[in-house]
Order: C-alpha cells, then structure tokens, then sequence
C-alpha cells in the first residue's frame, strides 16, 4: 500500500508516529500507558465548547464511524466499559467493525441501541496486509452473512490493482447481494475500481483516504455515492478552528463527511471519550447546521435507513423466504399468489411490456420533484395464469450520470402481484431511469421507463 504521511493523534500533542495498514501493530505496554495519559490529558486542554454557536445548551451529538473492538481489545477493555465510554461520549451511534467479528457482535449484544455493526473480512488484525489474496476469506465472510445483520462490509484495506483481486471482487459482490456499504481504508485508484466494479455502491472513504482536501472534493465531485469519514487525522481542524482548506470541502458537501476515532489498538478505546470532545470543539467553528451534519446527521442519513432495512428480516442474513436474488440484488418481497390482478390500463398508470409480463407503475405523488421522497405503485401482470412471479425489485439511476439515488427503498405487497414502494428520492434534476427487476418462474427480467425530474 502506498504510504502515507504520519498524523498525530490531538492538535500539538506529541505521539508516536501513525502507523498505516497492515504495518499497525499493538504498542508495547510502556508506550500503551504513555499514549492513553497523553490522550487524556491532551482532551482537558483541547476539548473546547461542547456546542457550535446557535445550538441549545447540551453535547453536540456523536456518530462515530469509525469502531474496532478486536481481540486483542476483549481482556484489557471489557464490553460493559466500552459501551459506558461510548455514552460518556454522548455517541447516537457507533459504526462498529473488529478482527474477528464476535467483537462486534459482543457490542451490538450489549448495545444494539447504539451499536450498527459492519463486518470485517479479518479473523485477526494480522491480516489487513493478506486477505485480498486469501481465498478462505470470502468463505468466512458468507459464514458471518449467513449468521448476522450488518449495515455494511469493513473496514478493508486495498489499493490500487489489488481492488480488481478476485477475492475482493468477491466481497463487493457480496456487499451487493446483501445490500451493504462499502467501508475502503483505501487510496483514490482503489475508489475507482470498487466503484467500475459496483457503479451503485456506497461507499465510506476511511480517513478520506488520507489524502489532502483539493483531491478529497475531486472523489466526491466525480463519485456522487461516496462519502468519507475524518477518522484518526487531525488536519482539519485544531486549537477549536477548522482549517480553510477543508472549511471549503465541508461547505461545498455539507452532506458527505462524518467523524470517527479509528480504535484500531486497545489504548484508543479510552480515547473515544476525548475524541468525541474534540471534534465538538472544532465543529463549534461551523455554522451550526453544518456542525450537525458532519457530527451524526450526515452518518445517521447513509447508515441507518440501509442497516434499518437489513435488519428487519431474520438473524440469518442469508436470502429469507420472503427475499430472493435478482441479479445480485436483494429484493425483499413475500413469495406472491398466482392469483391474476386486475391489469387494466388505469389512469395515470404507465404500462411497460416484457416477454414473460407487463407492467402497470404510477408514482405517488404523481409529479416527482427533485428532493422529495415518493412512492411507487406497481402492478405485476404474467403473461399468463402458470407465470409465478416470485419476487420485485425497484430501484432508479441517472445513466448520463452513472450513478443511481442515495437511499434504498422499501418494498410492501399490498394484494397479489401488486405492491409499492417507498421512500426513493431523486436529489439531482435531470433524466431518471426507474428500474424493475422481475423474477418470473427463475428467470429475470428488466423493464425500465425514462422520467424526467427538476
């Protein structure tokens, strides 16, 4: 992996270098005791209003985005005391991701309240600088699938070429499949494959890919579905002030940033806390709406309604009985009656036709208008009485844009072969594609309709 410069860990704070990838290992216990009092005597000096101008009186809501709880973590900082620091923090939630996975599981256990796990492709940290090339991954990550929800796959590490790898191929497919964000602690090159590979993904950029703010903005110009977390760097903000730089990268998306602490040893568990304190001193140095955005808002807005979504079915995240795959693709819908529907062209309705069924669609409201959630209304009609049609999936894209909406939809049967969906959203004016994925008696089957959104 290319290297990065190091950052310490507070603004004018000695500390050991930053140690990158799979170069991280867990500090000698002398250096553990140093860091950990640096950590928390730095916080009394740097922690700063725990408010940005215009707020109520109280903390600032948390989201942290950025959470291991690895093995090596188990002994030394016990489940109950990791939950209480995270409280003392103030945190709404907490993207937790560990090497092995039962860390995040013991957390979620014990706060899933607070707790949106992410599942990380390593057993142990040892293998951050193995796994793209190790095939006994992907089997552990579909066990891990099979047994548990998440909101999305990492942190993972990967640059350049090593993104096309077949084992990581293998994990955006799953992340796919399973409706997961992507967490990449990765550089600019890698963003590009995962994204070439997946055009729909959502992707968390980790560190913001620790690279300067004129680069960050050009990801985030080009690729409309990634975000970026500010974990473990501090060259945003210092001393209670943002710096310019990256003041401009926040104004100008105010909705793709978020904060993390990065746990990635034992010591910086304790350090949640006092990460949290910080970066309410800095956001103070924002508009207040800002601040609110990158503090949980911007967070809450990517992770909650996927991990909502994710959730809702069984423990096993394997397809349900009510959820098949389409074409990669999770569509979440109850097995349907082969009752016929009433197919008569109704007003208002748009009828799209394909070889095995036609289509009746009409949105709700029936203008759609950029910014505003709607709802669409959708008749399944065989084409004839032995098609079964087995499962639905609605999704729209921009194709001059190549890229698709920021939210995923939720599907209800509301009688047999008809359903609606809610909650999809057309942020940008311009031509939109609505997609509908159809499986009718094991085979797919794609019709699509052009509306045009300002």
């Amino acid at each position: 992996m290319t290297a990065t410069p190091p950052l310490p860990c507070l603004p004018d704070v000695p500390s050991p270098p930053v140690v990158v990838d799979a170069a991280r290992a867990p500090t000698a216990p002398s250096a553990r005791a140093w860091l950990r009092g640096a950590l928390l005597a730095a916080a009394a000096v740097f922690a700063g209003p725990m408010v940005p101008a215009g707020h109520a009186a109280g903390p600032l809501p948390i989201a942290d985005t950025h959470i291991h709880y690895s093995h090596d973590a188990w002994e030394v900082v016990p489940t109950a005391e990791v939950i209480g620091l995270m409280r003392k923090a103030g945190l709404r939630l907490a993207l937790v991701s560990s090497s092995n996975d039962d860390g995040t599981q013991r957390l979620y256990t014990a706060a899933p309240d607070l707790i949106v796990p992410s599942l990380r492709p390593y057993r142990t940290r040892g293998e951050i600088g193995s796994w793209v090339r190790d095939d006994s991954v992907v089997q552990h990550v579909q066990e891990r699938l099979g047994r548990y929800r998440y909101a999305a796959i990492g942190e993972f590490h990967v640059s350049g070429s090593d993104a096309d790898l077949p084992v990581v191929r293998r994990i955006v497919q799953l992340a796919r499949q399973h409706n997961l964000i992507l967490h990449a602690h990765s550089d600019a090159d890698a963003i590009e494959r995962l994204f070439a590979q997946w055009p729909q993904a959502r992707i968390l950029w980790a560190h913001s890919g620790f690279d300067r703010p004129a680069n960050v903005r050009a990801m985030l110009r080009k690729h409309p579905r990634l975000w970026a977390d500010l974990a473990f760097r501090n060259d945003h903000g210092g001393g209670g002030k943002v710096d310019p730089e990256w003041r401009e990268a926040f104004r100008e998306f105010p909705d793709r940033f978020m904060v993390g602490t990065d746990t990635f040893t034992p010591e910086r568990l304790h350090y949640i806390p006092e990460h949290a304190s910080w970066s309410r001193a800095w956001l103070a140095d924002l508009p207040a709406d800002l601040a609110e955005r990158i503090a949980w808002k911007n967070a809450e807005s990517l992770l909650m309604p996927v991990w909502r979504a994710n959730k809702a079915g069984s423990a096993a995240a394997a397809p349900r009985p009510d959820a098949v795959v389409i074409d990669g693709a999770r569509a979440p819908l109850a097995p349907v009656s082969t009752a016929a529907p009433a197919c008569a062209q109704t007003t208002g309705a748009q009828r799209l036709a394909g070889p095995s069924a036609a289509l009746l669609y009409r949105t709700e409201p029936a203008t759609v208008a950029v910014g505003q959630r709607f709802s669409v209304l959708v008749t399944v009609c065989p084409a004839t009485a032995q098609t079964e049609l087995q499962a639905l999936a609605v999704d729209a894209t921009m194709p001059q844009h190549r890229h698709g909406m920021n939210y995923v939809p939720t599907i209800a049967k509301l009688a047999p072969n008809q359903y609606r969906a809610d909650g999809l959203l057309m942020h940008m004016p311009g031509r939109w594609q609505l997609q509908f994925a159809l499986r009718l008696d094991g085979r797919s089957e794609h019709l699509t309709h052009d509306i045009t959104v300002r």
